[in-house]
């Protein structure tokens, strides 16, 4: 190795899973919040992926890359409950779907009312979790106030394919959504410490 090389780190590669969020909304007005999102980051710390979006009644489903760091489905389904939506139930607006990986089982998130800033859910092993996005700080396995029975839109067809700009999280985002804080009611008292 030369004086001035420089030892390069491996990236850190995240399993392929299809990671799905759902919104009860039109895909012109998912589409438009999509665009906006993109608009967020500059291209230093983002970069273009092929989303596919298709609708199916009221809701609109945008499938992810495979590949993606967990974090990035977290932040765009939080977004994603700005959507102009068509639905009136709480908690009935988004939902984010992972399928299971090898570090973790498949799991569903919504909104979580009780701590800001974050969505909460269940695993496909019954366990709750929440995750608060802007760290991807974890409190998982504890209940959490939404049913467990999140069932998710089907019948989506015609899959059509949307460039949007998704930001780096880096390789420290808590890459395999390991636990982090030891309980939601910790998560929400320490909330103000948080840096974003």
């Amino acid at each position: 190795m030369g004086l001035f090389s420089k030892k390069s780190t491996p990236p850190i590669t995240h399993a392929p899973v299809q990671r799905v969020v759902y919104v009860r909304a039109g895909e012109a007005a998912v589409t438009g919040h999509l665009d906006a999102y993109s608009s967020l980051f500059p291209p230093k710390r983002a970069d273009e992926h092929d989303l596919q979006i298709a609708t199916s009644g009221e809701w609109t489903a945008i499938r992810l890359p495979d590949a993606i760091h967990p974090w990035q489905l977290h932040n765009l389904a939080y977004w994603m409950l700005d959507c102009e939506h068509a639905g009136t139930e709480p908690n009935a607006d988004m939902i984010a779907v992972s399928a299971a990986g090898p570090a973790h089982p498949g799991y569903r998130l919504v909104r979580d009312d009780d701590v800001p800033d974050s969505l909460c859910g269940w695993d496909d092993d019954g366990r709750g979790w929440t995750v608060h996005v802007p760290g991807n700080d974890i409190v998982r396995p504890e209940d959490v106030p939404v049913s467990r029975a999140l069932t998710t839109p089907a019948g989506f067809h015609e899959w059509r394919t949307v460039s949007v700009r998704l930001e780096d999280p880096g390789a420290d985002m808590n890459p395999s959504n390991e636990a982090t804080v030891k309980s939601r009611r910790h998560l929400r008292d320490r909330r103000d410490v948080f840096v974003y």
